[in-house]
């Protein structure tokens, strides 16, 4: 174990932000081990995460091994750790973003777990945390229209929504552009904005002013609220 511990080490620091030894590394056979260390809770964990979490940035070829040795659900697994869930997070977004033909990271994300899991760890993710979460989710929910409306349906719509009252201005922004991108492919768009008052929760952030922001920060809500109210008008007259 000490010297699995020292390899690792070795490892880490060899391929830290160098993607070619990471891809040298994955072609090697690294990634089946690393698995093994993090599924089985070894004392190398801690070791092996920082490396996993990069092969996704890695290469398609480190990107095709995770997949075909479970790392997407390991990636999964990990949103429910929280010193690990957004780099995790981010990491699935990675992987989708270069997802081939076959749609094989957007099969695994469609699974009727990994929705559950996905929905869930928005809902419960830590205040400290939040802010960071929405740029990997809104990469996800704009690659894939599947996985957009099959997380609208299941209730990341009204947990969006229900986050435009956050005191930081960009993550408003954020989730503004997230609730854009779920409206522009949900399946019933009128319903979206009745039952969940939109139109209402966009005017008061129109409206509102807060008091130690930045002033450009507001004003972007405030023109991204307005766009999208005017686009929801356009639905509702329609």
């Amino acid at each position: 174990m000490l010297l699995s511990l020292k390899v690792l080490n070795a490892l880490f620091n060899l391929c830290k932000i160098n993607k070619r030894r990471q891809e040298q590394a994955a072609e090697n056979g690294i990634i089946p081990h690393l698995l093994h260390f993090v599924m089985s809770d070894s004392h190398l964990k801690q070791c092996a995460l920082p490396l996993l979490c990069d092969m996704a940035h890695a290469s398609r070829n480190s990107r095709e091994q995770l997949r075909a040795h479970g790392g997407l659900d390991v990636y999964l697994s990990l949103l429910d750790d929280e010193l690990w869930s957004v780099t995790a997070l981010d990491s699935l977004a990675v992987c989708l973003a270069h997802d081939n033909d076959n749609k094989k990271v957007e099969q695994a994300l469609l699974k009727k777990e990994a929705v559950h899991t996905l929905v869930k760890f928005f809902q419960g993710c830590p205040e400290q945390q939040f802010v960071h979460i929405l740029e990997p989710f809104l990469k996800i929910i704009t690659k894939s229209e599947k996985i957009n409306k099959t997380l609208a349906v299941n209730g990341l719509t009204s947990l969006l929504i229900s986050r435009l009252d956050h005191q930081d201005a960009i993550a408003r922004l954020n989730l503004l552009k997230l609730i854009k991108a779920v409206y522009e492919c949900h399946p019933r768009p009128k319903q979206l904005i009745v039952e969940n008052d939109l139109p209402q929760k966009l005017q008061n952030l129109i409206e509102e002013r807060r008091d130690g922001q930045s002033y450009g920060g507001q004003v972007l809500v405030k023109q991204m609220a307005t766009a999208l109210l005017k686009a929801l008008h356009i639905n509702t007259v329609l």
